[in-house]
């Protein structure tokens, strides 16, 4: 029996047989400060008068960081991703991205693709989650889950190595008052409590929907990539399933979000490639 979780499905703008790839630049563009930086950094930025330059320079630490880890542009959009759909669409809140588990937290040598916080909300049966990210981009949708599980397996190998990193590094990074008091009350219980929040795990499957539009009209392929997003993933949920039970994590809950792409191991690079080097129209 596994625990309660989610499973969101997401699909881009359809135009003339295309998904539109451009629609996801202008998304994580419009994201990437928020991204990058703390609540309390960006608070700083704005205190100083800096606000316009928080995406400048947002970019300016994605750029260094792609480099210094020699990864492709396109791997960054898994990571963008996941912190967005957690932050907007199950609504926890941002600890730490994966840029800031790799610079700011790096001597904790994180394997997650960003921590969030999920507080339950008085009307489900889930408890308050540290939800631990993992992403993946890639061509086929069985590929994706499994380069996924592969991350959420190392992240539950080392689960205490990551708690400990929230609390030696995350609660300095709040500006609110709200969010310090509710934060260092779940992570950093008083003296002789123990902390009353379970773990979690939410996931970004992006891949390539494999479908092609001819002899369809816009209106008819959209409802095609309907069907087919739900084809896909129906066909898999045995099979993620099994990864969870194979892991020894049905105990935890999941949280999954999947976006279908064209090419999605070529756009997610021109897509990155564009972002960091700022040529997206807003």
């Amino acid at each position: 029996m596994l625990r309660p979780g989610s499973l969101r499905l997401f699909c881009l703008n359809v135009r003339n047989g295309k998904i539109r790839s451009s629609d996801l630049e202008k998304f994580a563009m419009l994201n990437i400060g928020r991204y990058v930086f703390s609540r309390a950094k960006q608070e700083n930025f704005r205190n100083a008068g800096n606000l316009d330059s928080v995406t400048q320079q947002a970019l300016r630490v994605m750029r260094k960081s792609t480099k210094a880890r020699n990864i492709a542009a396109g791997e960054t959009l898994g990571e963008i991703m996941v912190y967005a759909v957690m932050e907007e669409k199950l609504n926890a809140h941002k600890l730490l991205s994966k840029i800031e588990l790799g610079t700011d937290a790096a001597q904790y040598a994180s394997e997650a693709d960003g921590i969030h916080f999920l507080c339950k909300d008085g009307g489900t049966v889930l408890s308050d989650q540290m939800v631990f990210g993992a992403s993946s981009v890639t061509g086929d949708i069985k590929d994706a889950i499994d380069i996924a599980f592969e991350k959420i397996s190392r992240i539950a190998n080392h689960e205490d190595s990551e708690l400990l990193l929230i609390e030696k590094t995350a609660l300095d990074r709040f500006y609110e008052e709200d969010d310090l008091k509710l934060l260092t009350s779940y992570v950093i219980p008083e003296e002789h409590k123990n902390a009353s929040y379970g773990t979690s795990f939410g996931v970004f499957l992006g891949y390539s929907l494999g479908l092609f539009p001819d002899g369809y009209d816009d209106d008819q392929f959209r409802e095609r990539v309907h069907l087919k997003m739900i084809r896909d993933i129906k066909a898999h949920e045995d099979y993620i399933a099994g990864k969870i039970r194979e892991a020894g994590l049905q105990n935890h809950s999941f949280y999954f979000f999947t976006l279908p792409l064209n090419q999605a191991e070529t756009e997610s690079n021109e897509i990155m490639q564009h972002v960091m080097e700022g040529d997206v129209d807003l």
